[in-house]
């Protein structure tokens, strides 16, 4: 499961209550007197269209190519086309994974990180369904963990793999059902962050015909950080809810994503292979090494970006200005984490096997210190 920001939970609640708006004001409380002392303006608008907007067009893009790849399947059902299906599908792990460093926005207040990626599965429901007399469709796989990511890998690998077997007509309606499920949460995802009016013909007309309401203009409330009528008192706190999101995934993929198993294996391995997110594909390590790539992304203001070619408007600079050796640290975090999850040898289910790997250690040691290095950066506060 997702470790989720309860803050995000609380402004839920508010937005429900009415007492945000989302108006453009001018009003601007930019400087509070216990925040950063820095004008992040610069640093808010490319975070959100450099990494944020960035990252969620890719995997809009990449939503509507699996959904039309399985779409191609149902009508050759040949080992060709299920394997581009099985393409497809990594192809949206990657920005879907890079996203995990943000979960904050409309991925808590509607519900859609659980939807989209729920793990571990309800394996027994998805055979009870998959096994049934019933129609298989949106409403059958409502539950968010019998859809999502994993109900798909469920359905289309075998032992890291491809299938090779044609899928039966129970298997293929499932498949159908839980990818056009899939796309239409991240035309969600997407479309809340952009607002109705910025969202493509083709989001707005699936979303329209699916009977879902874009409900939010996030990146509005984001980039008006400090302004009357923005979720955020000022461009300081959503700093800090930046910095927080990337906290939360390092914690998780070192305590959660990678020790839950790896603890668990030490005593019983048949339950921990279950424990391992992605399994079914064997993706695991692909998708721990993009949650750390989120970080860096969010980190050095931009997809892609490094500290080498870093965005002069990246909290790495904000960063550096105030403390050269922080900035130094993080960075050194950052690479380090990525460089112990490359060193673990794929696929993790069968590394957690035997009860002991250095190469684990290191890799829950290297999140655990950049979680605690990122949280440094909180105390160049006022």
């Amino acid at each position: 499961m997702k470790v989720k920001n309860t803050f995000f939970y609380f402004l839920a609640l508010l937005f429900s209550a009415g007492l945000f708006s989302c108006e453009d004001k001018n009003t601007s409380n930019n400087g509070d007197e216990d925040g950063y002392g820095y004008d992040f303006t610069n640093v808010i608008n490319t975070y959100v269209d450099d990494v944020i907007l960035n990252t969620y067009t890719e995997m809009k893009d990449d939503a509507t190519a699996l959904y039309e790849s399985v779409e191609a399947y149902a009508e050759d059902r040949s080992q060709d086309k299920l394997n581009d299906v099985c393409n497809k599908w990594r192809a949206m792990r990657i920005p879907w994974e890079q996203s995990e460093g943000f979960l904050f926005g409309p991925a808590a207040l509607l519900s859609l990180d659980p939807s989209l990626d729920s793990w571990p599965l309800d394996k027994k429901s998805i055979d009870l369904i998959l096994n049934g007399q019933d129609a298989i469709d949106a409403n059958r796989i409502a539950s968010s963990n019998v859809h999502g990511f994993h109900a798909i890998e469920y359905i289309i690998f075998d032992g890291g793999k491809p299938k090779t077997a044609s899928l039966n007509d129970r298997e293929l309606a499932y498949l159908q059902a839980a990818t056009d499920y899939l796309r239409n949460d991240t035309y969600q995802l997407y479309a809340n962050w952009t607002g109705a009016d910025n969202a493509s013909e083709e989001v707005s007309e699936a979303l329209e015909e699916a009977e879902i309401e874009i409900q939010y203009y996030f990146a509005g409330q984001f980039k008006n950080a400090g302004k009357a009528g923005s979720t955020f008192i000022s461009q300081s706190d959503a700093i800090d809810q930046i910095i927080d999101g990337c906290i939360d995934i390092a914690s998780e993929v070192g305590s959660q994503k990678i020790g839950g198993p790896y603890n668990t294996a030490k005593v019983d391995y048949e339950q921990a292979v279950l424990e391992v997110e992605s399994w079914y594909s064997w993706n695991s390590l692909a998708d721990y090494r993009n949650n750390i790539i989120s970080i860096r992304n969010s980190y050095f203001g931009g997809r892609n970006k490094t500290a080498a070619n870093a965005s002069v408007n990246s909290i790495s600079a904000f960063v550096k200005s105030k403390d050269a050796a922080l900035d130094q640290e993080v960075t050194n975090a950052i690479e380090a984490t990525v460089n112990a999850i490359d060193a673990i040898t794929p696929p993790f289910r069968n590394a957690i096997q035997g009860g002991s790997n250095s190469k684990i250690d290191n890799a829950m040691d290297a999140c655990a210190n950049l979680e605690e290095t990122l949280s440094k950066i909180k105390k160049l506060r006022n």
